[in-house]
């Protein structure tokens, strides 16, 4: 008999009152186990085996899956199944783990997975507070999965990315450049590009590297490299900007979330090769 602790992600019918579940779990990371007869009304395992109940469960290996014989709710997590808007957030979240993960232990993947359930408990976490809590788990999955993107040089000519005045205000006008070196700036008044194929951000002068990346803004990139520095809380380190454009916390990440949010999906669909839908 195995026991660990686990958050219900899905949940599929089987046979006439049997149902498989997929957990991510402390112990062994992603599981799926059978439920006998959970789907009666009276049955024992049917109050713990619930989408997004974090719970402890007891199972045991069975001639061709696992079988769950214990399941008791740690946290039921009430509020957010109440909630649409978070909700909503739950099933993103759930499915990226299920697309993502692999069938083994990892506890730095869990504990992040339950930190992020418990801080969509608070009522602050709503609008675009919850949606940087959103970006904060994709980009901190990602990181811990080995795919943490270059943030602060060009991933192909190595330049580094730094603020200034540009010499003229039109690119087309902008300096040809047959050697680039690290005295060659980058500036906030050019462009820049997310590369997912590369694996992070190309300057103008590259863009040509990866036809298919995605032109990011330079705040976008700054909160990328906040919500992947995980040293304090990040809504408390957001002031990139906010004084200079006369913005108010929440207008700035709106701003700046929309696109970040289409980076994401740019991402995750290169690496999953599916079609997602971050909410």
């Amino acid at each position: 008999m195995y026991s660990t602790e686990g958050i219900v992600l899905k949940e599929k019918d089987f046979g006439e009152a049997d149902r498989f579940f997929t957990l991510f779990t402390k112990d062994f990371g992603k599981i799926k186990v059978m439920a006998k007869g959970v789907r009666k009304i009276k049955a024992k395992l049917r109050g713990g085996l619930q989408l997004f109940h974090y719970i402890y469960l007891e199972f045991v290996q069975g001639k061709y899956f696992y079988t769950a014989i214990e399941a008791v709710n740690i946290n039921t997590f009430l509020t957010l199944r109440n909630e649409p808007e978070k909700l909503k957030a739950l099933f993103y979240i759930s499915e990226l783990l299920a697309k993502l993960v692999k069938e083994e232990r990892d506890e730095r993947i869990w504990l992040l997975f339950l930190k992020i359930f418990k801080k969509m408990e608070e009522s602050k976490f709503s609008g675009s507070r919850l949606e940087l809590l959103l970006r904060y788990f994709e980009w901190n999955l990602l990181d811990i999965l080995g795919y943490h993107p270059e943030l602060y040089n060009c991933v192909n000519c190595g330049v580094k990315l730094r603020e200034g005045k540009p010499p003229h205000h039109n690119e087309d006008k902008l300096p040809k450049v047959t050697k680039l070196t690290e005295s060659v700036p980058v500036w906030c008044g050019g462009k820049l590009y997310f590369s997912a194929g590369e694996g992070g951000i190309l300057c103008g002068f590259c863009k040509n590297k990866d036809r298919e990346a995605r032109e990011i803004e330079l705040d976008a990139i700054k909160i990328l490299r906040l919500i992947l520095g995980r040293k304090k809380e990040i809504l408390e380190k957001l002031k990139i900007n906010i004084q200079e454009s006369g913005l108010t916390r929440s207008n700035f990440l709106e701003q700046n979330l929309d696109g970040l949010k289409k980076i994401t999906q740019y991402y995750l669909q290169y690496l999953l090769e599916e079609k997602i839908e971050p909410v």
